[in-house]
């Protein structure tokens, strides 16, 4: 299996995804690879993303699997009712929208007892950052070359937002969820809808 930063949280993602999940969202689908595996699991998943190059690959990529639908918008703007997902997954897309206002959407996609899970990047600020980040370079280097690099295949920008910005944008809107600083250039947050 191809390998890149935003694969490696591929089934930490899928572990958190609730049991018998009726309805599950992948925001910022990409390619739609995170969304198949998320299929695999609930009974219906949608993808959701900007970019229509994207979306076509998806589409094509996933035509036999028969509870996964794409649609092409904005998560801010897109009129899905609130309290309808079970699941919503953001790998790698939070840094593209004003972080407090998407995290408010999120929470109010979820039902009750839902799990949002976001894997996001940050910007290097502090020394423990940079300490990091230079023991993971070698170890990405190794694997991409084990595994074979997997390419993105969607629009990139690299963060503004520093982890502690993240993490306090994160604790004021959606308090209660678990923040852990993770390998790779990543986090996670983990929140449970009361």
């Amino acid at each position: 299996m191809r390998w890149n930063h935003n694969t490696h949280y591929h089934g930490l993602v899928l572990r958190l995804i609730p049991p018998s999940c009726r309805l599950a969202l992948d925001v910022g689908c990409g390619r739609g690879e995170l969304a198949q595996k998320m299929a695999r699991q609930c009974q219906e998943v949608i993808g959701i993303d900007a970019e229509p190059q994207c979306l076509a690959f998806a589409r094509a990529d996933s035509r036999q699997v028969s509870n996964l639908r794409f649609i092409q918008g904005d998560i801010l703007e897109q009129a899905f009712p609130e309290k309808s997902f079970d699941f919503v997954a953001a790998v790698a897309s939070l840094h593209h929208l004003p972080i407090r206002r998407a995290l408010e959407r999120f929470g109010q996609l979820l039902r009750s007892g839902g799990t949002l899970v976001v894997i996001g990047l940050y910007r290097d600020d502090t020394v423990i950052d940079y300490a990091i980040g230079c023991i993971a370079l070698p170890i990405s280097w190794t694997l991409r070359r084990l595994r074979g690099e997997a390419e993105v295949g969607a629009p990139v920008c690299d963060p503004v937002e520093t982890l502690r910005y993240v993490r306090d944008a994160c604790d004021a809107t959606l308090p209660g969820g678990v923040f852990r600083r993770r390998f790779f250039f990543r986090y996670s947050f983990v929140w449970r809808k009361p």
